[in-house]
């Protein structure tokens, strides 16, 4: 958060565990969201299956992690960290 000067991050877990992908309760799906690719933190093919749908000049690999995007614009950042005008 704010605090650690640092956006959320969120990412895979590895398909092996048991049901990774299993119920979710619809009340608690964000419908969108706006991911950004942690690029340092690399890339890899361990924790998901090799995809049916993905181009085959992407190696079948994965962002190790997602930063969340929080804002929505400067003025919505400004409004929650305080000091601005917002909308």
């Amino acid at each position: 958060g704010l605090q650690h000067r640092r956006l959320p991050s969120v990412g895979y877990i590895e398909h092996t565990e048991p049901s990774p992908f299993g119920f979710v309760d619809p009340n608690q799906v964000i419908h969108a969201a706006h991911l950004i690719p942690d690029f340092s933190s690399g890339r890899t093919t361990q924790l998901l299956l090799r995809s049916c749908i993905r181009n085959e000049d992407e190696d079948d690999e994965d962002w190790n992690l997602y930063y969340v995007n929080i804002f929505v614009d400067r003025d919505m950042f400004m409004w929650y960290l305080g000091g601005g005008v917002g909308h």
